[in-house]
């Protein structure tokens, strides 16, 4: 699966339609600060006005040139500093909370990556940074003809930018790069087969990661051995071969030399993506300390650092290997810009640790600690996107740019730290509430209430009149996602159950006979029934990753039954079955709220899935972000069957198997149970003889087992029995 390409035109229509009614806007009296020329140009405007009308600046100058029109609104700068909003040049947007770590932070656009670790792009923020879509290229060795119609197809799909990659030749690059300049498409290298000076002679517009551009100075054999394994985190890998060798690069080695110069003599422009190791300086801080932080969950963020103590989970070994690199990364990058290099900004978050809008900021002190004047690094943050790329929206307070506009409290010029004290942020032409982005719309709010009236055939289903059915949109990560509520007529609260269901995206969605057939009998039980369809299915939202994001969806639910009066959310089971096994596993690794857990013919094992059912690996390639390139490394985590030891100790399983079932075939519900049991967890094992993947043959069967399993548990809260040998 390729990065997730989309129609920029329906982004920006999104965009526009998530945002209030443009200001008319003066900002009068604060120092309009010049970031033209690379950060060369001072031309400063003291006492400065600046007009906005519809999303657009139209007027720049002196206080005493320019008259303010009746209507403006009128925003007091007087000793502030005006600057333009931020440019990520390389980072993922999941979801809300990243969009309003952003604009927080004062990135107004980012160049938007998405797919492998990063996860799917999230184009529903509101509000939302600009995106700017970046697509790869040459991943993998394809034939030019492939390689030019890709091009053709994300550059018809909305993309802005193209990232050229490992596998391509020299022949190739040169003319996907001539082909992407013809389609209007900046190109960003991060290269090997291809060496970085043949790049250069090429025209590529940039080049990404000072730990991959930096192959350009490097022996041949490393190059060859990146492009082989770009990702491993195994430190005897080709990639950490090629970092044990930056590692050691001292300031006056003469490959360093050369090479600074043949960067310092081109115009392509570096992103050295500094946030990646920034945890790894002697320097760094918390970033869970920054103010953003608070909107950002670490299990949203690759490798994060905790929470806690500011560091990452890695052993001695890696620790002391990522200390090395990052040293290295600021010995090369001083030689770099002492011999005249251009640099634009990216985060690279969230990959490493790094983190939306925090890495950002920080990434301008490391240009600066590289060399850059402060004027400089915000130039790479601003204007040397409109340089690098021909983007002429953006980058300036000038008229004619786009309204993405900081007001700051101290002056950047003097110490890029000021970059932090934002007063105002303006968003083309909108004014942002800075406090107000602190704070993100409640997970688990229900915002729709519909009654669902049954269609004629479902009439006669017994128990109707004893239970209210609700068809409901509830927000999880800010989105707006679809379920339903099913609740007993009869006095509260009452016990609840959470159902997870099966199958993927429309296939197994909860419909009218699986809700009447399934939820109906468990609400008769004197239950509260809430499920949800997952993210991106029945008009929801979102994406779903199967087994990815869409777990928070069920985790949802569990503030959503504390607001409900007719719950008692202190008594909750959980129910999953097929695929919604997988998700009912991985929900009760990450909490100890249900009080039993049971399992209808569970996925458990992703990796041993693929071989026991032909043909499922295409619905991992369609909805799991990175299955392409990094294989089982992203199913591991969806396969609670390899570490039972996750699993909540204190919920007790009910895991029944179809024991003719070929959907699921048993094994893997053998491999759940024995690893269960060799840690003296309270499970009921039941296989059922002849049952296929729903247990048809024996529905009724299972249904009085699961409804003993939750009296037993939920409803009369027994206490766990003693799993530990014993007797004679």
């Amino acid at each position: 699966m390729r990065h997730s390409a989309f129609n920029l035109a329906c982004v920006l229509a999104l965009l526009s339609t998530f945002l209030p009614a443009q200001d008319r806007l003066a900002i009068v009296g604060a120092v309009v600060i010049d970031t033209a020329d690379r950060g060369q140009s001072a031309r400063d405007i003291e006492n400065a006005v600046v007009l906005v009308e519809n999303g657009i600046i139209t007027a720049v100058g002196p206080k005493n040139h320019i008259t303010v029109p009746d209507g403006f609104r009128i925003v007091d700068g007087t000793g502030k500093y005006l600057v333009p909003g931020l440019i990520d040049g390389f980072a993922v947007l999941n979801n809300q909370a990243y969009a309003n770590a952003f604009l927080y932070s004062g990135v107004t656009s980012i160049l938007a990556v998405s797919g492998g670790r990063r996860g799917p792009l999230f184009t529903r923020a509101r509000p939302s940074p600009h995106l700017y879509p970046l697509e790869d290229v040459g991943y993998e060795p394809a034939p030019i003809e492939d390689l030019l119609a890709r091009i053709d197809t994300v550059a018809d799909q909305g993309a802005r930018v193209a990232l050229l990659m490992y596998r391509l030749t020299p022949d190739k690059l040169r003319r996907v790069a001539n082909h992407c300049r013809e389609r209007g498409l900046a190109t960003i290298g991060e290269l090997a087969l291809t060496t970085y000076e043949q790049g250069m002679d090429f025209g590529l517009d940039a080049f990404v990661h000072t730990t991959r551009y930096s192959l350009g100075m490097a022996p041949e054999e490393h190059r060859h051995g990146v492009a082989k394994e770009p990702f491993s985190d195994d430190l005897a890998s080709p990639k950490w071969q090629w970092y044990k060798w930056l590692s050691a690069i001292r300031p006056d080695n003469p490959r360093l030399a050369r090479y600074a110069k043949s960067l310092a003599h081109s115009e392509t422009y570096l992103l050295p993506t500094a946030g990646l190791l920034a945890l790894h300086h002697p320097w760094s801080k918390n970033p869970w300390k920054e103010p953003a932080a608070v909107l950002l969950d670490p299990k949203d963020i690759n490798q994060p650092a905790d929470p806690e103590t500011g560091k990452q989970d890695h052993d001695a070994a890696h620790v002391e290997a990522y200390a090395r690199l990052a040293a290295a990364t600021e010995i090369v990058e001083k030689a770099y810009r002492a011999a005249g290099a251009r640099y634009l900004a990216g985060s690279g978050c969230d990959v490493w640790g790094s983190m939306p809008g925090i890495s950002l900021v920080w990434e301008l002190d490391a240009l600066v600690r590289y060399g850059l004047s402060p004027r400089e690094a915000l130039a790479a943050a601003t204007s040397n996107f409109a340089d690098a790329f021909g983007w002429k929206e953006l980058g300036e307070v000038r008229p004619g740019r786009r309204a993405d506009i900081l007001v700051l409290d101290e002056d950047p010029r003097v110490d890029i730290r000021a970059i932090r004290s934002i007063s105002t942020i303006v968003l083309a032409g909108h004014l942002l509430d800075r406090e107000k982005l602190l704070t993100l719309p409640k997970d688990g709010k229900i915002v729709e209430r519909e009654a669902f009236t049954p269609s004629a055939e479902a009439g006669s289903v017994a128990g109707l009149n004893e239970v209210r059915i609700e068809r409901i949109t509830y927000l999880s990560d800010g989105l707006r996602v679809k379920g339903w509520l099913l609740t007993p007529n009869a006095s509260g609260p009452h016990p609840a159950i959470v159902y997870c269901r099966g199958g993927n995206r429309e296939f197994g969605a909860l419909d009218e006979k699986r809700v009447l057939g399934r939820l109906l009998p468990m609400a008769r039980w004197g239950y509260v029934v809430v499920a949800s369809q997952y993210r991106g299915v029945a008009g929801g939202e979102g994406l779903e990753e199967f087994g990815g994001a869409e777990v928070n969806d069920v985790l949802s639910l569990l503030p959503l039954l504390d607001a409900l009066p007719e719950a008692d959310s202190d008594r909750i089971a959980l129910y999953g079955s097929s695929r919604g096994g997988m998700m009912s596993l991985l929900t009760v690794s990450r909490t100890d709220r249900f009080r039993a857990l049971a399992l209808e013919g569970p996925v458990t094992d992703l990796i041993r899935w693929k071989k026991d059912r032909p043909g499922i690996e295409e619905v991992y390639e369609e909805l799991i972000p990175g299955y392409d390139k990094e294989g089982d490394a992203v199913l591991l985590p969806r396969s609670p069957a390899r570490w039972p030891e996750r699993l909540c100790p204190t919920t007790p399983i009910l895991l029944m198997q179809g024991g003719a079932d070929w959907r699921v075939p048993p094994g893997s519900a053998f491999e759940l149970a024995e690893g269960l049991q060799a840690l003296h967890r309270t499970l009921r094992f039941v296989l059922f003889e002849g049952a296929d993947h729903g247990l048809s043959e024996k529905r009724d069967e299972a249904r009085a087992l699961t409804r003993t399993w939750f009296d037993r548990f939920v409803r009369d809260r027994a206490p766990l029995p003693d799993t530990q040998p014993h007797g004679r």
